[in-house]
């Protein structure tokens, strides 16, 4: 049984090295390479980073590849708008 406090600290993690390579593209099986973490724990923290829409998911199962989802950030507020 693995605590939900495992998952929470692999998400963490999982972000973290998104956020600073946000241009790589990884596995599950990767990541967890890199991590040096059970592969299937990995899957669960990467799965629920894409229902969060912090990582991107193309294809299914142990292929899968995540890629971070760079946040929207708006700079200019048009006031003319809230005329």
């Amino acid at each position: 049984m693995v605590a939900e406090s495992d998952v929470i600290t692999l998400q963490m993690e999982c972000t973290l090295f998104f956020e600073n390579n946000p241009y790589a593209l990884e596995t599950s099986t990767g990541m967890s390479k890199r991590l040096g973490r059970n592969a299937n724990l990995i899957e669960r923290a990467l799965n629920r980073l894409t229902e969060l829409s912090i990582l991107e998911k193309n294809g299914q199962g142990t292929r899968a590849i995540y890629r971070y989802k760079t946040p929207y950030i708006q700079t200019e507020v048009d006031m003319n708008a809230y005329d």
